[in-house]
């Protein structure tokens, strides 16, 4: 990976390192929003768009929120000696308000409802990232697109449901009526959000996304999906899964083979970051492993990676395996047959290659080569 920018090169908030170049400053904000839990794996994210920066031709200000008590001297010196902004300036009494979440989630993962507001006059456009993504392309490309009269533009995730049995599609439907969703639901991930700063205020689309999450906890477990899903229905511009695809195991086999990936997205139990756990192969692909090695190795915190699991989490992989292998003899694992696999490719193929999608539509994203992937142009 590529070093960051040093202290000289690092940007005031909305200058992107033009000041003084005569050159417009920067309208346009990659954020991420975390606590102590996901600091790291933020900064991780954070300094890979970092440093795609000098190559692109949109400009853009890194910015990570995360309140002033979660980090440390030497995570603000990190941050600043590479040009990343950290705003630690956000209220958060209204999301400390809301009391149901799940144990996983945290008033961190509700952030991202207020950016637009917060960072209202200094930015019109923003693309909020999930801390658990990789990026493999000039992420900058995104911040030409015009989302027509919608406040967001997202990548749906609610159609195909390639992966789920009959049952788990049902229960999954039955999920997005109880959310007040109509068919066709077209609901999408939150974890990669194009954000049209005035539109979303015009909209008040967080302060009603919030105001769901309060008067239904119950049906949102993922808050601010839910929430924003239940709020829009549908109405947002649509984008291929260039900018929000899955790693290639699971959801990510019946779209890869076609796909050139700007973001990779590891939602879930299985995050790159861990070496072992339940529900985590023993012996998985490395490789996003190793860019967190990698990164790692130039920071304050090279042994990070070995904090993040524990004799139990390996027991917890080798307990994932045995209890594979014996769903499998008892004929009960259900992996998708050579056919049924082959069928979620054509389907894949299909709705991703034959859609209307925004950043098709506007020339971000074309077929080359029998795979769908950033421009030329």
């Amino acid at each position: 990976m590529k070093p960051g920018p040093g202290v000289a090169d690092r940007p005031a908030p909305g200058a992107s390192g033009l000041a003084g170049s005569g050159e417009r400053p920067s309208r346009n904000a990659v954020c991420l929003c975390t606590d102590r839990n996901m600091l790291i794996p933020a900064l991780f994210v954070a300094d890979s768009v970092r440093s795609r920066l000098p190559a692109s031709a949109h400009r853009y200000d890194v910015i990570v929120f995360c309140e002033a008590s979660e980090v440390t001297e030497g995570h603000r010196r990190w941050m600043q000696d590479r040009g990343i902004v950290l705003r630690d300036d956000m209220d958060m009494a209204r999301l400390s308000a809301l009391k149901r979440f799940s144990g996983r989630l945290t008033a961190a993962t509700l952030m991202k409802l207020l950016l637009a507001e917060h960072l209202a006059g200094s930015y019109d456009r923003i693309l909020y990232l999930d801390s658990d993504v990789s990026i493999h392309g000039d992420i900058g490309r995104i911040f030409s697109l015009d989302t027509g009269g919608y406040e967001i533009a997202a990548v749906p995730a609610g159609r195909l449901l390639l992966q789920l049995t009959e049952k788990q599609r049902n229960e999954t439907f039955a999920h997005f009526r109880a959310l007040g969703m109509t068919e066709p639901f077209r609901f999408f991930n939150s974890g990669v959000l194009y954000i049209d700063v005035d539109k979303w205020n015009r909209a008040r689309l967080g302060d009603r996304a919030l105001a769901y999450i309060r008067d239904n906890p119950d049906l949102c477990f993922l808050p601010d999906e839910h929430a924003l899903n239940a709020v829009l229905d549908g109405s947002l511009a649509e984008l291929t899964l260039v900018w929000n695809a899955r790693p290639p195991s699971g959801e990510g086999r019946a779209a890869l083979p076609f796909i050139e990936p700007v973001v990779l997205h590891y939602a879930g139990h299985d995050k790159p970051w861990r070496r072992y756990g339940y529900r985590k192969r023993l012996f998985p692909d490395r490789a996003a492993y190793r860019h967190y090695e990698a990164f790692l190795k130039e920071t304050p915190w090279p042994g990070w990676l070995d904090e993040q699991w524990s004799a139990r989490d390996l027991w917890g992989s080798v307990a994932w395996e045995f209890k594979r292998v014996s769903r499998r003899l008892r004929g009960k694992l259900d992996e998708p047959t050579r056919a049924r696999r082959a069928a979620q490719l054509d389907a894949g193929r299909r709705f991703w290659t034959q859609g209307d999608f925004a950043d098709v539509r506007q020339g971000l994203v074309e077929q080359r080569d029998g795979r769908l992937q950033l421009t030329d142009r």
